[in-house]
């Protein structure tokens, strides 16, 4: 194998948790974190997530080189926290039988023991090894404090910490070390703990996979007001599309480094592909949640079927809290069918005609590009920030305006009855323009980007030692100043 282009260095890629099924994010994540291992750069993927489980840390078996999958409290859990001082009493265990406790279990295992305050959630939670001793206690502290107690196999303190984030960076330390790390940061949800880690040698770059847009123009959704205003902690910040990354330039200013990369896409090999006349119908590969707007593909499909042409079957692959009422809604259609849940979701696209992308908004829209990968041809609302930057219409695919049912319809019905040959060539097109973003190509922007924010970052880590120096000075010659007189 080749060397890496990829800067040397501990590559990590934190987030909150890794569900199953895996969501559009995760998805990227672990995609990119592949692609890194295939070029011969190993990569740690870091949980944070208390109930996550196996233990102890897992290798992704489709990986040719080492992704290996860790959870924060696997380090308590196999002895590796470093003993601290000044150390409280351990608190004692909590009791099963108590009321307000609640015993958490994985695969047969016992995980946590928590007591749960009047409003549900945890107040008090003891971290469970596989053996039943209790690996960390967190205790709540007065009115909002905590303390975090690591302990060992006997029960006796090794280390503790008041704020879980000071947890959580203590174990970042240990695993970077002395060493040069790349720390690619992709949950919303722990990009607050990360703009705050900085470290001389670790370069940070969050990467984000939403849209950021509030409800009124140049705003920002809530759920991303907290981070947007610490953008520039990030070393730099990583959007799917230029537009996006340009729009919120508009809105942040100068400072920060916002750049952008998509997601890598591989080809399906053509000839495993079925002939034109052997594609058929329509395919929908979403979450059943408001926000994918699967209703809408239903209602299309239902005017579609109201015609007096030929009938186009409608197959939706997906979960969400939405399903059984998406179901009642095409109840009396036989030609729309649930699937729930699939694992090969290539395979579904690679034997439609199109795929229809109904959300309300997506940061790029990458099941558009697995779609063009598999010859199927997109449909898709014309919405920030993935479409329009990936489909050119009537040439790869078909933008109709975004919430138009009706133009929704009249795409599924301009797809079948287009000329055979004419699909055929959209879909040549379609495959064209998922080979723009290859892995290489892909992997070597990532290459760019990473060894842009290392300089940057330690051009304002020199800034900073600078500014810290030149403080002391003029604090020293403000001293001598004002000394008395002898």
């Amino acid at each position: 194998m080749a060397g890496s282009d990829l800067p040397p260095g501990r590559h990590l890629a934190l987030t909150w948790g890794i569900a199953v099924p895996y969501g559009g994010m995760t998805t990227a994540l672990l995609d990119r974190s592949r692609l890194f291992a295939e070029a011969g750069t190993p990569v740690d993927v870091l949980t944070l997530d208390d109930r996550a489980f196996p233990l102890p840390p897992v290798t992704d078996p489709d990986a040719t080189t080492p992704v290996t999958i860790r959870n924060l409290y696997d380090w308590p859990r196999t002895g590796g926290v470093h003993p601290g001082t000044g150390l409280p009493d351990a608190p004692p265990a909590l009791d099963p039988a108590d009321d307000g406790v609640i015993i958490d279990e994985a695969n047969d295992v016992i995980l946590r023991r928590l007591r749960l305050g009047v409003d549900g959630k945890p107040v008090d939670i003891d971290h469970l090894r596989p053996d039943g001793t209790i690996a960390l206690s967190e205790r709540r502290v007065g009115a909002r404090g905590r303390l975090l107690l690591a302990r060992d196999a006997d029960g006796r303190p090794v280390r503790a910490w008041r704020r879980r984030y000071d947890f959580y960076a203590d174990w970042l330390d240990h695993l970077v070390g002395d060493g040069e790390a790349f720390l690619i940061v992709d949950s919303k949800t722990v990009a607050p703990f990360a703009a705050g880690y900085r470290r001389r040698r670790v370069t940070t770059v969050h990467v984000i996979h939403g849209s950021h847009r509030g409800p009124k123009p140049g705003s920002v959704r809530a759920s991303r007001q907290a981070v947007f205003s610490r953008l520039t902690d990030f070393d730099a910040v990583a959007f799917a599309t230029d537009a996006q990354a340009a729009d919120v330039r508009a809105i942040v200013g100068p400072r920060p480094f916002l750049t952008s990369v998509a997601h890598p896409v591989s080809l399906i090999d053509a000839a495993t592909l079925p002939t034109e006349a052997a594609r058929t119908g329509a395919v929908v590969i979403a979450r059943l949640e408001a926000i994918k707007r699967v209703e809408d593909a239903v209602a299309a499909m239902r005017l579609v079927h109201n015609d007096d042409g030929p009938r186009v079957p409608l197959d939706i692959y997906g979960t969400g809290s939405r399903a059984a009422e998406l179901a009642v809604l095409a109840e009396d259609d036989d030609a729309i069918r649930f699937h729930g849940h699939t694992d090969e979701p290539a395979a579904a696209m690679a034997t439609a005609s199109v795929l229809l992308l109904t959300s309300r908004s997506e940061a790029f829209g990458l099941v558009l590009l697995e779609a063009m990968a598999a010859g199927c041809l997109p449909i898709a609302y014309d919405i920030a920030y993935g479409p329009a930057e990936l489909i050119r219409h009537g040439e790869n695919g078909w933008l109709v305006a975004d919430g138009d049912v009706g133009a929704l319809a009249d795409a599924v019905r301009a797809a079948v009855e287009l000329d055979p040959a004419r699909r055929g060539a959209m879909r040549e097109n379609a495959r064209a323009t998922a080979s723009e973003y290859s892995d290489a190509r892909i992997r070597r922007r990532w290459a760019s980007i990473l060894r842009a924010a290392r300089r940057r970052g330690r051009t304002r880590g020199g800034l900073r030692r600078l500014s810290a120096a030149a403080r002391r000075v003029v604090g020293d010659v403000r001293r001598r100043l004002h000394r008395p007189a002898r």
